[in-house]
């Protein structure tokens, strides 16, 4: 805890950290993202208190709308948080992009806000279920390693379920690892068609995320290419399978029907 920080009785699942909340404010309060380090930077200035009481720790935990936030003087309101669910077409990266088409633009304009952010990525030719939000902690425990939230996945294959190796449920069960070292949690895959599979992965225990990451540039030059649908498809590639088409079903427990 800061030095003078109030005392209060809160619980964990109301407890946000003083820089996140400061950024939220300030993201809905103008017309742009507005970085985290900013915020972080006007906290150790002493521009920030907490019920009073200047507090220069930007991790310190706070319960908005429990505890009274003021910057310069000035009330930082608790706010709303929003969340929705799109059904990602093929063709869309999942970052604001000047050039390239991009899911921001497919947001309703009604619920466009600055600090509304896709929870993860699929990559510009994945399709199916794609979840925002404008809470960056609910962000952040889908997406941990330590959370284990499933996603799941059907591939359509080139190839005839017949041709992928010997043991390939088994291989995804306990774990693959891949020709560059990269270690791969417990997953699961099932045949559901003649050339169609489902994929079941969570984010955890990708120790070597930089290395994975290195080889998987868009040529667009945007960045990585989405994580985990990227690995889903390296883990098909393993066992023999090489995908010609791959959507999520599933988010934890949304599903691309909700």
């Amino acid at each position: 805890p800061s030095p003078g920080a109030p005392t209060v009785e809160r619980t964990d699942k109301d407890m946000v950290r003083l820089d996140h909340a400061l950024r939220a404010w300030a993201t809905a309060s103008s017309e742009h993202s507005v970085p985290l380090k900013q915020a972080q930077q006007r906290i150790r200035r002493g521009e920030v208190s907490v019920d009073g009481t200047v507090v220069t720790e930007p991790r310190h935990q706070v319960v908005p709308g429990v505890e009274s936030i003021a910057c310069d003087g000035s009330p930082v309101p608790a706010g709303e948080h929003s969340f929705c669910l799109m059904h990602k077409p093929p063709g869309y990266i999942c970052q604001r992009h000047p050039r390239d088409p991009s899911v921001y633009d497919l947001v309703p304009e009604h619920l466009r806000r600055p600090d509304l952010a896709a929870c993860g990525r699929l990559d510009r030719d994945t399709t199916g279920m794609l979840l925002f939000a404008t809470d960056g902690g609910v962000q952040s425990l889908l997406l941990h390693p330590t959370s284990r939230v499933w996603k799941e996945y059907t591939a359509v294959l080139q190839e005839d379920c017949s041709a992928l190796r010997p043991g390939a449920q088994a291989a995804f069960e306990a774990g693959m690892q891949l020709a560059d070292g990269l270690q791969c949690a417990p997953a699961g895959l099932e045949a559901v068609g003649a050339s169609t599979v489902r994929v079941r992965v969570h984010e955890g225990h990708f120790h070597q995320a930089e290395r994975f990451l290195s080889g998987c540039v868009h040529s667009h030059g945007v960045g990585s290419d989405a994580g985990l649908t990227s690995q889903v498809k390296r883990m098909l590639a393993e066992v023999g399978g090489t995908v010609k088409a791959l959507h999520r079903d599933a988010f934890g427990a949304l599903s691309d029907g909700d």
